[in-house]
């Protein structure tokens, strides 16, 4: 089923057994269960629902792989790049040569400024470290609204959340 398939044949099917329980009027959970069953097809638009969700999470998951696998790859590619630069200044160092003209490319040597190195970030003075603004801890504020009221804050009403077991 496609996608729009499936969101219409849920969408059709719900009705439907919300039809047939509207005429149905009872308490009886297990009897509403069977006639819907027996009634209408939403149990299989659901079935084809969490078939669709099963694609979905295995081509999710494909997709995750393929990009490690990439990012891997732009590593490794990025890493070889560096060891041949290495190569070529070291090469053009030992021929004393600052600068080669190739057909594809003008090589040149030159000297670059020193970079800092911290030894220990402790003795820095403060006047080089960059505030950072304050970050709220979300979990730690969901755990105390748990157990008290907390100004600035409120509470949704809950939802709903599907849980899919696998058999």
């Amino acid at each position: 089923m496609t996608r729009d398939a499936t969101a219409e044949a849920l969408s059709r099917q719900s009705i439907a057994a919300a039809n047939l329980l509207a005429e149905l009027r009872t308490d009886d959970a297990e009897l509403a269960h069977d006639m819907i069953e027996g009634e209408t097809s939403l149990f299989e638009a659901l079935a084809a629902a969490i078939d669709e969700i099963d694609q979905c999470e295995i081509i999710a998951d494909g997709c995750k792989a393929k990009v490690e696998e990439i990012g891997k790859r732009r590593h490794r590619a990025d890493a070889r790049a560096s060891r041949i630069r290495a190569l070529i200044e070291q090469a053009m160092a030992m021929a004393d040569l600052s600068s080669v003209r190739l057909p594809l490319a003008t090589l040149s040597l030159k000297a670059t400024p020193p970079k800092v190195v911290v030894n220990d970030e402790s003795l820095i003075p403060s006047e080089f470290w960059a505030p950072q603004s304050p970050v709220l801890d979300k979990k730690a504020l969901n755990d105390a609204a748990k157990l008290r009221e907390i100004p600035g804050v409120g509470k949704t009403n809950g939802g709903v959340s599907l849980q899919i077991r696998r058999a």
